[in-house]
């Protein structure tokens, strides 16, 4: 795990689990550790089991963290209930150490934290009223009140409150930072109109592909006769088309594992991450039938789109292959629009959206 001021819930949580290791290393040093033990003498008729039940739990959280992403609804629940099992275990081992008493009461603000990140104000308030009541309850029905235990709890307890709200205070402003980098980092990398990765993105991702050695697929491609659709339908209708291609490409771009992109203007850009003819062709052939099949306006307009494509084993620089992509893109165009020229080496080949075949025609130059 990287570290880093700003993290974000899944890093915060790895970071939740990491410490529950520690503490739960804590409590075994100070239970079974000879010359800790025997001074401090705790009850640990029940620490056994609450230590075998904390160790389960941990090292299930810990498989699953590394199995789900922020985005799987398992990981909320997992999340959620960490919280309420940190809760259990608090107050389970605050009653083996010393109750009122106990030094390990600082854990209540990490859980007061803990509790602010995932629901905020909420759980600032109703978590410190938790620790407050839970607190309270084992303070009234304690065998004996000294003025130790009284201070010592009237103290906690506003500290409880001070040191736990204000430090969720904190906990908010740095989840509030956290999402405006995040967002400006989103606006950085991404089209506002076609929500696809912008022109930047692309540079970065295709040499990041290209460093990898790995043969990768280069897509590029625009719309036919777009300035047309602006002439008549009106500027808006243009950006409905441009907006509508970006939510088809996006869905192709999940489904063949690879990443879209807003190249310029009306021109997109595909990276996929497999070069073979038969992955090619399938990638096409969905392409050109969601493309047939969509009307992009209430108007139902319809629109059609021309591409170049190429692999990355066949050519030594990025630059090189941009280039050639370029020009197969303008080959399809100028053999009549709507449809693919494919470079695969020692032939181009021409996918037409019409017919959905791929014709094979030897050349030696696109120029």
């Amino acid at each position: 795990m990287k570290f880093s001021l700003y993290m974000d819930d899944s890093e915060t949580e790895k970071l939740f689990s990491y410490l529950r290791w520690i503490f739960a290393i804590i409590a075994f040093i100070m239970f079974y550790f000879p010359p800790l033990s025997e001074r401090l003498q705790y009850n640990s008729a029940s620490f056994p089991l609450l230590f075998g039940l904390s160790i389960a739990y941990i090292s299930i959280a810990q498989f699953a963290l590394t199995r789900f992403s922020k985005q799987d609804k398992y990981f909320s629940i997992l999340t959620q209930g960490g919280i309420l099992f940190d809760f259990i275990a608090f107050f389970w081992l605050l009653a083996l150490t010393g109750e009122v008493l106990s030094p390990i009461f600082p854990i209540a603000f990490l859980i007061i934290m803990h509790a602010t990140i995932y629901w905020r104000t909420k759980g600032a308030v109703f978590s410190s009223i938790g620790v407050t009541i839970g607190y309270s309850a084992m303070f009234l029905f304690g065998e004996t009140w000294t003025f130790d235990m009284i201070f010592v709890f009237t103290i906690n307890s506003i500290f409880v409150w001070i040191i736990g709200l204000l430090g969720s205070m904190i906990v908010l402003r740095e989840r509030f930072h956290m999402k405006q980098k995040e967002l400006f980092k989103e606006l950085m990398i991404t089209d506002y109109l076609t929500g696809l990765f912008n022109h930047r993105s692309f540079q970065e991702q295709i040499r990041l592909l290209k460093s990898d050695s790995k043969s990768f697929t280069l897509i590029i491609g625009d719309i036919d006769y777009f300035k047309y659709v602006n002439d008549t339908y009106g500027h808006m209708a243009g950006d409905l088309v441009l907006k509508e291609i970006g939510n088809v490409f996006s869905e192709l771009a999940d489904k063949y594992q690879g990443m879209a992109f807003r190249y310029g203007g009306e021109e997109f850009a595909f990276l996929l991450p497999d070069s073979s003819n038969s992955h090619i062709e399938a990638f096409m052939s969905d392409l050109y039938d969601k493309l047939r099949d969509k009307s992009f306006t209430e108007d139902r307009i319809k629109v059609t789109m021309s591409f170049g494509v190429a692999t990355s084993s066949q050519f030594a620089s990025i630059d090189q292959m941009v280039v050639y992509a370029d020009q197969l893109l303008y080959k399809a165009k100028a053999s009549g629009r709507n449809q693919a020229t494919i470079y695969t080496g020692e032939s181009t080949i021409s996918f037409q959206q019409h017919s959905s075949v791929m014709n094979k025609e030897t050349i030696t130059s696109v120029t």
